[in-house]
C-alpha cells in the first residue's frame, strides 16, 4: 500500500517571483497528505497476486471482493491497452486516433477514368475558339459510379445552369468551418441517384457517368466552387491540397 506523501513547496506568483510572505504562511500551514485511491490499492494487490501466484488474505477471506477486484483490474488494464494504441496530443491530453479520418475522396475510383481536359483556358471542342474551362473532364465508361467527394447536403439536381449543360448535381459541403460546393455534370436523368435536401456521406455513389449535353464522349465534368458566387478553382489541385484519397481507401 502506498505511504503518505508530504508536499511542501514555496508559493511562486504568476510573474515567477517568490512572494516571501505567502511562502512563510505556506511553510506554517499543515502538510497536504495524499493517500492512494481504492482503485490503486486494488490494482497493486491484484497485480502482485498475478505475479506471485498468491492472493492477499483480505481477498481470500471474501470471495465476492476478490471477484470484484479481479474484474476491476482487468477492466482498467483493458483501458490502459486502448490508450497505448492512441496518440495523446494537446495541453490537456486530448486523445486522437492514430489514423486520421478520411474526409475527402476523388469523385471517380482509381483506374476507372482518364483526364481528357484540364481546368483553365482551352480550345472549345465545338467551336474551336478559345474558352475558359471551369472544371476538369474525367473520361469514363457510361454509368461509372460517381462519388460524393465529402459529407454534405445535395443543393441542386436537374438541368444545366450557369452555362453548364444537363444534367447537374451540386453538393454543399462544410469541413472545419469552410463551405464549398462540388458540381458533377453531363449525367443522364436516369443516372441521378440523389435528390435536393438529401444528406450524403463521403464516398456515397450519387450518380453514374453520362454523355449528356455539350459532351463529345462519356465523361464527368467536375468542378469545385469555393463560395456562393460560383468562384471556381482547379479541382484536381484543390483535391490534392485537401489530401483526397481514392474511395477504396475509406475505412
Amino acid at each position: 500500500m502506498l505511504g503518505l506523501t508530504t508536499i511542501a513547496a514555496p508559493v511562486v506568483g504568476l510573474d515567477g517571483a517568490d512572494h516571501s510572505a505567502h511562502a512563510h504562511e505556506a511553510a506554517a500551514a499543515p502538510a497536504v497528505q495524499i493517500q492512494a485511491s481504492v482503485l490503486e490499492v486494488l490494482d497493486s494487490r491484484v497485480g502482485a497476486a498475478q505475479v506471485t501466484g498468491s492472493k492477499p488474505e483480505s481477498l481470500l477471506a471474501n470471495p465476492a471482493a476478490q471477484a470484484r477486484a479481479e474484474s476491476m483490474y482487468a477492466s482498467r488494464a483493458a483501458a490502459r491497452g486502448a490508450l497505448d494504441g492512441a496518440n495523446v496530443e494537446g495541453a490537456h491530453g486530448t486523445i486522437a486516433a492514430a489514423v486520421p479520418e478520411k474526409k475527402i475522396v476523388m469523385p471517380l475510383a482509381q483506374g476507372s477514368f482518364r483526364k481528357t481536359s484540364s481546368y483553365g483556358g482551352r480550345a472549345d471542342p465545338f467551336t474551336g475558339g478559345s474558352s475558359s474551362h471551369t472544371g476538369v473532364d474525367l473520361a469514363a465508361p457510361l454509368d461509372t459510379p460517381i462519388h460524393a467527394v465529402a459529407d454534405g447536403i445535395v443543393d441542386y439536381v436537374g438541368p444545366g445552369k450557369a452555362g453548364r449543360s444537363s444534367m447537374i448535381i451540386v453538393v454543399k459541403h462544410e469541413i472545419d468551418g469552410e463551405v464549398f460546393y462540388s458540381w458533377y455534370n453531363h449525367m443522364y436523368a436516369s443516372g441521378l441517384y440523389v435528390e435536393v435536401g438529401q444528406q450524403v456521406q463521403v464516398g456515397d455513389v450519387i450518380a453514374g457517368v453520362g454523355n449528356n449535353g455539350r459532351s463529345t464522349g462519356p465523361h464527368l465534368h467536375f468542378e469545385i466552387h469555393t463560395d456562393d458566387d460560383l468562384t471556381t478553382t482547379d479541382p484536381l489541385a484543390w483535391l490534392q491540397t485537401q489530401g483526397a484519397v481514392d474511395v477504396g481507401e475509406l475505412p
